[in-house]
Order: C-alpha cells, then sequence, then structure tokens
C-alpha cells in the first residue's frame, strides 16, 4: 500500500512538473509558456507558428503580451501577422439613360458607362428605400440593343428598421460591356433607383479557423425574429464571421450579430443576409456573415429576422476568425519557447517587421507548433503590492477614517467642557 502511495505522489511531482517551467529571472513576470516545437532546423531561416484560441484565455487582447525567447533567455525578435482580408475596391459610377416601369412587372434602369474599357464584377444598385427584399435581373450590352443576360435571379435587400444594411450589390460573370440593364421584378409599383454603379475587387482572404462557442436558443419578445446566444471562453477572442447551417430548403433572411461584456447590454456588430435557393438545376447559397473583427467582450448574439415566414429549421451557428500568426528568423539548433500571461507588458516592437515579408506573397516559411500550456514555477506578479493585496489598503483606509473619526470626537468633547473657576 506504501509502495502505491508512493508512486502515485512521485507521479503527481512528475507531471507537476512537466507541466510547469522555471524561467529565467527576467522572465519570471510571465506566468504561461509553451515550447515551441518542430523538425530540428539544419540551417537558419524564417519561421511561422498560428496561437491557439485557448492562448486567448490566459494572455492581453490581440496577445501583445506574448514574447518569443531563446532556451538562453534570450528576447527573439517576431511579427505578429493578423492577417485581414486584402481589398483594392474600384468603382464606377453609370449615367442613367433610361429608368421605367413596366406595369405588373419590373422597373428598368440602363446605364451609360461610356466608352473607356472598364473590368468589373459587380452592379450596385442605389435606393432609397429603407426595407424591402426584391429579385434582380443584369444584363450588358455593347450598343443598348442587343443584350446579353449575365444574372437572371439575384436578390437585393435591407432591412434598416432592423438595423441589417443587407445587400445592394449583384455579382456577375462575363465580359465588361458599356451598358448595363437591371431589372427590379417588383410589380406592385416603381421601385426607386437613384443610380447603379459597376465595382471591382481584388481581394485576398487568409483562411478562418472555426472557434470554440456553444450557442444556444433563447425566448424572443419579437414572434418575427428568431435568437442564439454563446458565452465566449475569453472576451480577447477575436471574431470577425458567423455562419449558420439549417435544414430548411429555400429562403433569404437578415442577420443581426451584437455582442455584450455581461449578457444584458448589447452593442451592435455587423450584419448580412444568408440565403439557399433553387435556379433551375442549382442550389444558390450564402450562410456566412462577416463583420469587422473585434474583441473585448464575452457573449455573442446573433438574430436572424423571420418576418411572417416560419423560423428556420434545425440551425446550427458557429463562429470564425484569421488566427494571429507570429513570424520570426529561426537559428539552427536552437530551441525556443512562447511567453504569454503578464498584463503589464507592452506589444513589443522589433525592427524585423521594417523587412521580413509576411505579406499574401511572401515566401514559404517553416511551421512551427506549440506544445502545451506550462505555468512558471518561480513566477513574480508584476502588479504593484496594492493591485496583489487589495484588502491591505482597503483595512489601512478603514483605520485612517477610524482614527480620524477617534481624532474628532476627542476634539469635539475638548471644546464641550467648561473653563475652570478661579
Amino acid at each position: 500500500m506504501r509502495r502505491a502511495t508512493s508512486a502515485l505522489l512521485l507521479a503527481s511531482v512528475c507531471c507537476l512538473l512537466a507541466m510547469s517551467a522555471d524561467l529565467p529571472d527576467k522572465w519570471r513576470t510571465w506566468r504561461y509558456s509553451r515550447p515551441i516545437e518542430g523538425q530540428p532546423s539544419q540551417r537558419d531561416g524564417a519561421a511561422q507558428l498560428s496561437l491557439p484560441w485557448e492562448i486567448y484565455a490566459h494572455c492581453q487582447a490581440g496577445c501583445e503580451d506574448t514574447r518569443i525567447v531563446t532556451s538562453q533567455g534570450d528576447e527573439v525578435p517576431f511579427v505578429i501577422a493578423e492577417r485581414h482580408a486584402a481589398s483594392n475596391p474600384q468603382s464606377h459610377a453609370a449615367q442613367i439613360i433610361e429608368n421605367s416601369f413596366v406595369a405588373d412587372h419590373y422597373t428598368q434602369v440602363i446605364g451609360d458607362l461610356g466608352g473607356g474599357q472598364l473590368n468589373y464584377d459587380r452592379v450596385k444598385v442605389e435606393t432609397s428605400r429603407p426595407d424591402f427584399i426584391v429579385w434582380a435581373e443584369v444584363a450588358l450590352s455593347e450598343d443598348a440593343r442587343t443584350w446579353r443576360t449575365v444574372e437572371a435571379h439575384a436578390p437585393i435587400a435591407r432591412f434598416r428598421s432592423r438595423a441589417v444594411d443587407g445587400t445592394q450589390t449583384i455579382p456577375i460573370q462575363g465580359l465588361s460591356s458599356r451598358y448595363v440593364r437591371v431589372r427590379i421584378a417588383d410589380p406592385s409599383g416603381q421601385f426607386p433607383v437613384s443610380g447603379i454603379s459597376v465595382l471591382h475587387e481584388e481581394t485576398y482572404k487568409f483562411p478562418t479557423k472555426e472557434i470554440p462557442a456553444a450557442f444556444t436558443a433563447e425566448k424572443s419578445s419579437d414572434p418575427t425574429e428568431s435568437f442564439w446566444r454563446a458565452a465566449l471562453a475569453s472576451p480577447n477572442q477575436p471574431v470577425s464571421e458567423a455562419e449558420l447551417r439549417t435544414d430548411s430548403a429555400e429562403f433569404y433572411r437578415g442577420v443581426r450579430v451584437s455582442s455584450s461584456v455581461d449578457g444584458k447590454e448589447w452593442s451592435y456588430w455587423g450584419s448580412g443576409v444568408i440565403y439557399r435557393y433553387k435556379q433551375d438545376d442549382k442550389t444558390r447559397e450564402s450562410l456566412r456573415i462577416e463583420f469587422p473583427e473585434i474583441s473585448g467582450d464575452r457573449f455573442v448574439r446573433v438574430e436572424v429576422i423571420n418576418g411572417n415566414d416560419q423560423p428556420l429549421a434545425n440551425v446550427s451557428l458557429t463562429l470564425a476568425a484569421v488566427p494571429r500568426t507570429l513570424l520570426f528568423k529561426q537559428t539552427a539548433g536552437q530551441d525556443y519557447r512562447l511567453l504569454y500571461g503578464n498584463e503589464k507588458a507592452g506589444r513589443p516592437q522589433y525592427d524585423l517587421a521594417h523587412y521580413l515579408e509576411f505579406g499574401p506573397s511572401k515566401p514559404v516559411y517553416r511551421t512551427l507548433t506549440l506544445g502545451p500550456e506550462q505555468e512558471t514555477v518561480n513566477y513574480r506578479d508584476p502588479r504593484p503590492f496594492t493591485e496583489r493585496h487589495p484588502e491591505v489598503l482597503w483595512s489601512a483606509l478603514g483605520l485612517a477614517i477610524v482614527l480620524i473619526g477617534l481624532t474628532a470626537l476627542k476634539t469635539l468633547r475638548s471644546a464641550g467642557t467648561p473653563a475652570p473657576r478661579n
């Protein structure tokens, strides 16, 4: 029995040592670290590693407190490649030469883009109508007489009363032409169109990674909307996408994404539309909502605007963002460690960011990974004494108040005592 107990204690100590690290004195104020792992390098060269989402529970927002050090404790310069989508949008407004309405059928708008050579892949409809969902057809022509249809059935929508801007752009495929014709299928009356323009945007998107988050459905006070809410593992977790999956065959819904610190007061994050419909023998769908990356809140809420339609069936939701990637120059035969968990450390500044290539066209770097998280054995809290022990400050403040009160009371009693008679 004693041998078994001793073996168990020894195993526990070994496990604790394996999950902890002893850092040089300079780095003792970093509470956590991970060994950087990968194939041993036989030569110097640039390397990269991605930060797993679980790190955000112990690092600052944006992981600005991360550091890379060698086994000797030397600091290693690195670059945080956040890798947001890069784009170069170009827009050209068309001169409206026709804006008419065919009774009980559609509104027709024809725009002249001029004689120059233009390259575009989307058409945008300008309208002042705040709330709508309609179908549009786009055709192109060189002479405004012979037309070729490049998009036969595409939705445009806006739900401004529900804080959802929707989309008023129509993706197209085909050779660009001088004239653009848009037909909006709204037989109830002429659809208000103030202008049309063509756009071209070269975008490089980095792949996103799913974020661990479990959504639960909530009861809505508005019968025309459905709500889901999820709690993030850390408020430092970045989020830039929400994707919805459903068994519903055909739909077109506005979606609004909000966040909250406490789950009570909500702030708008972004909005968009999701849809699925059949066109000929194909199914067209878009189930992802993208918005500017935000962090700092613990709760995320996704709202789907159903209107008078039935709620979507068997809905599941996921969140995603582009992982942070660290780039640094690796020395052959050197071991490295990633440090984090120092709330007083600022974002480092290195010359490396000025000359290391880390854009979309960067060369292929050696890919490394991170080992398990280890807590610093000789950790030293970087916070001042009063922040680490607020009870001492409050006790001292309370004692000072008591002493001041006693002094004031003694002074009042002395002032109230009559002077002795001669």
